[in-house]
């Protein structure tokens, strides 16, 4: 079925593509051999490294292989990727996007940059902990550091500057939105900041209890931000950890979230 729906769609965008597959990916990019050999290599060695670190956490299972559409310009891409969302209106600029409906995949935009290591990593995170209730801080906090370890670089720092930028930001209003996954689609920096304090906060969750993160995961649910389970496992509130690095202050979750669809 999967090798029929791509078949589908490469005779829609036109000879310029191809249906592709290894062993664990079916992949439709530019029929350009050298492109889709580096993607393909790309994909399985990001699944053999976040399975390997996330061996207890992360699932490598779903309908068949792995399906991964690689976008030739941003036209085909947003018009692909909008057929997911009902609401009309702008998209931000993106290098790739995983679909959690119906067989889960993931699109990239090869036209933003070459860096589609990072975006297959990042994207083929989300799928593969697309099974746990998991809040959105928390997947993205994660799914941020696990692109860093699988390509083996980082762009993430916290220096005097950011702290000030968040502490100038985060209110108690604000926090919650955070907790709730809202502020992760902010039209302001209220977006940057939240992806920032997501991979803060997993970071020095990491560093602090790395026998709990296993435990955590698995455990956490958007409901009450993974709430229960930090206090369960290990003995702290999500709000206790805010503190570490914002504060003082009143940042626990206070109400019953939605997962974010």
């Amino acid at each position: 079925m999967a090798r029929q729906w791509l078949g589908m769609l490469r005779e829609t965008l036109g000879d310029s593509y191809l249906v592709t597959e290894s062993h664990n990916f079916a992949l439709l990019a530019r029929n350009d051999a050298r492109l889709y050999s580096r993607l393909l290599a790309s994909c399985e060695h990001a699944r053999r490294t976040i399975l390997e670190t996330l061996p207890n956490v992360a699932r490598d299972e779903g309908y068949g292989k792995h399906v991964v559409l690689a976008f030739a310009d941003a036209e085909s891409y947003y018009d692909y990727v909008s057929d997911f969302y009902p609401e009309e209106g702008d998209f931000a600029p993106s290098g790739g996007i995983f679909l959690d409906q119906g067989y889960g995949h993931f699109a990239i935009c090869l036209a933003y940059g070459s860096d589609h290591e990072r975006v297959i990593a990042h994207e083929l995170n989300h799928n593969l902990l697309r099974h746990l209730p998991l809040p959105l801080w928390l997947n993205e906090g994660i799914t941020q550091v696990m692109e860093d370890l699988v390509v083996g670089s980082s762009y993430f720092i916290t220096d005097h500057h950011m702290v000030r930028r968040h502490r100038a930001y985060w209110t108690r209003e604000m926090i919650d939105a955070f907790w709730s996954g809202d502020s992760f689609f902010s039209p302001d920096e209220g977006q940057a900041l939240s992806y920032h304090l997501a991979q803060v906060l997993f970071r020095n969750f990491m560093s602090d209890y790395p026998k709990q993160v296993s435990p955590v995961l698995n455990a956490a649910h958007y409901a009450d931000a993974g709430d229960a389970a930090f206090r369960q496992f290990c003995g702290v509130s999500l709000g206790d950890r805010v503190r570490q690095f914002l504060g003082e202050g009143n940042w626990e979750p206070t109400r019953s979230y939605s997962e974010i669809d």
